[in-house]
């Protein structure tokens, strides 16, 4: 049998798209690239301009120091920089950019062009990149500083096209990357215009402190905490949320490694191990990190898109991140004098949220009739050999509502004459109700309980257009980031269908008028916010791909009642009956059992009878 060769030399145009996939993931990989170039070049002003969500086009303007036309013909050649010279300059970087990768990469997936000026003449250069293949420079017209235009991305590459998120989702991707970008560099004024209209303006201001207000709002800033602290080599500034403001899903938590957006595990959990010596375990904080360490104790090449950063010491960065937060909470603990527990003391979580959130009534949509439960949960029972019970539930929604709608025979047997009026249920640490019924007790989680009811009822009002909702005495006015007003006006139809009316209020903030009929005054801002954090996580099963049932799993999870919540006899009574009316009441909209049965059988056996 003749050998044939099988290892080939990939074409120079093949290795320019499998590299440009490393960098160029998304619209927002390509602003980000293009913009952290002109933050190199010393710019005070940078203009970024996109349309159809950066597909169409993107462009950056910068008022930077320039190229001159040796330099803007070497630029788009791959692995072409002026940040580094020698090897050892790897090893000490101090810039946004060093690979040369960026503008190579962007060129070799779209029609771009690159227009550039050194000084005040008003003559510059252009250079043209279309899918890798560059012309000769040419004079052009051009102020001080660079013009980088970005069309028709990914107009050779159609397969990567169909793999992007909607243009929506695109555009939200961009604001947000703009929103981290922008963060630590208070001195450069940023704008942002899509498709003609300005959604982000950023000028200039003195400090780090002054850019997280324009960006999360003045309200929201006012209450965070300084906390500084310096090793040798390294030192961080960190603005922390207070204990008393602290949520489970938090606004910003940003980390910036000698001002380069990243992330890390070890400076989020020494935030959320110094939170939990104030307030309790599993608490997880807003904050704004910003850390300068020594380039040479760090590696910044360790991911093709500079996400991440490798420290030469992570125990002195964990002990740096953990003593600045303990000092600066103790100190401002000290100050305010609004929490009374001992500071060296670990305090319930749930007890001090129940303080904190002690005038909030719970939210219940209570139907009227009850119909009877004949279907078997998409869950069952079953005995390993040591005679444990073992409940068993499928790994998603799909798999769940499947095997609910093929199941018709039913392991709990709920009786049709079961009256959940008449029946005293008991809650268990504000988290579980326990709930006698024939032959064993019912455990409810109340959290996945009330979900599953808004969610099939926000459904519902999504189909008829409208919830009842209730018009408020005094709107509600809140402050949000250009990213979260993105996310309200992207679901605007549905927020009404929802029950709420919600208006601009000028510059960042929004005016809500009515809410839905459930929901009760003080729980509104909180709700709201729960929302916009469940749809900016993005973190949403298959089966919530349509959008109707992502913004309505969004709502039933920001609007149902938390674990920590008091609920009184009425309250637990009208959840069962709102939970045994829905269609499918054994799971929460994201596949979690909602209810368990423990039977006489398996109590007899535990207490060995």
């Amino acid at each position: 049998m003749q050998y044939k060769n099988t290892i080939e030399v990939l074409s120079p145009s093949v290795v320019e798209k499998i590299a440009a996939g490393e960098v160029v993931e998304r619209p927002a990989s390509v602003i980000k690239e293009l913009v952290e170039n002109s933050i190199d070049a010393d710019a005070t002003r940078i203009d970024v301009f996109i349309e159809d969500a950066g597909f169409s086009l993107i462009k950056v303007i910068d008022n930077g120091c320039g190229m001159n036309p040796s330099d803007l013909q070497r630029c788009v050649l791959p692995h072409a920089t002026s940040k580094i010279k020698h090897i050892e300059d790897i090893f000490t970087i101090a810039s946004m950019g060093f690979r040369g990768e960026a503008l190579a990469s962007i060129g070799a997936v779209s029609r771009m062009s690159v227009c550039s000026c050194i000084d005040g003449s008003g003559l510059g250069y252009e250079l043209n990149c279309n899918g890798g293949e560059t012309s000769k420079i040419h004079p052009l017209a051009h102020a001080r500083g660079t013009t980088i235009s970005i069309k028709d991305l990914f107009f050779n590459v159609p397969a990567r096209k169909k793999f992007m998120k909607s243009r929506r989702g695109e555009q939200l991707a961009i604001v947000k990357m703009m929103e981290q970008l922008v963060l630590p560099f208070p001195s450069i004024h940023f704008t942002l215009s899509i498709d003609g209209k300005k959604i982000l303006d950023t000028p200039f201001c003195d400090n780090p402190f002054e850019r997280i207000a324009e960006i999360a709002g003045a309200e929201f800033a006012k209450k965070l905490i300084c906390c500084n602290a310096v090793k040798p080599d390294m030192e961080t500034q960190i603005y922390v949320s207070t204990p008393q403001r602290t949520n489970e899903r938090p606004r910003f938590q940003s980390l910036y490694v000698n001002l380069r957006r990243i992330d890390n595990d070890s400076v989020t959990f020494a935030i959320r191990e110094a939170f939990s010596q104030f307030i309790g375990f599993g608490i997880r904080p807003s904050f704004f990190c910003f850390l300068n360490v020594d380039p040479s104790k760090i590696d910044v090449n360790v991911h093709p898109t500079k996400q991440q950063v490798k420290f030469d010491n992570e125990r002195d960065l964990f002990g740096l991140i953990y003593s600045a937060v303990k000092q600066g909470i103790t100190l401002n603990l000290n100050k305010t004098q609004t929490i009374s527990a001992p500071l060296d003391q670990k305090t319930d979580s749930t007890q001090i949220n129940q303080n904190l959130n002690s005038n909030v009534s719970l939210p219940f949509m209570v139907r009227e009739k009850q119909e009877p439960i004949q279907n078997q949960p998409p869950f069952s029972f079953s005995e390993n050999s040591n005679q444990q019970t073992v409940l068993s539930f499928p790994g998603s929604v799909k798999q769940a509502e499947s095997e609910y709608d093929q199941t018709k025979e039913s392991n709990m047997q709920l009786t049709k004459d079961v009256q959940w009026d008449l029946i005293s249920c008991y809650q268990i640490h504000n988290m579980f109700i326990l709930a006698p019924i024939k032959n064993g007790i019912l455990l409810i989680d109340q959290h996945a309980a009330h979900e599953r009811v808004l969610y099939e009822q926000a459904l519902e009002d999504i189909v008829r257009g409208r919830s009842a909702s209730q018009q408020l005495l005094f709107p509600v006015v809140m402050e949000l980031s250009t990213t979260e007003r993105m996310i309200i006006q992207s679901g605007q139809s549905y927020f009404n269908a929802f029950g709420f009316e919600i208006s601009d209020f000028g510059a960042r903030a929004l005016s809500i008028s009515a809410i839905p009929a459930f929901l009760k005054n003080g729980s509104v801002e909180e709700t709201i916010r729960d929302i916009i954090k469940y749809l900016m996580d993005g973190k949403n099963p298959d089966s919530f791909s349509q959008p109707e049932k992502r913004f309505a799993a969004a709502f039933a999870c920001g609007a149902a009642i938390k674990a920590g919540q008091k609920l009184s006899q009425e309250e637990m009574n009208a959840l069962l009956n709102s939970l045994f009316s829905a269609k499918n009441p054994y799971i929460c909209p994201h596949g979690r059992p909602t209810v368990v049965r423990i039977s006489i059988d398996e109590l007899s056996r535990r207490f060995l009878r």
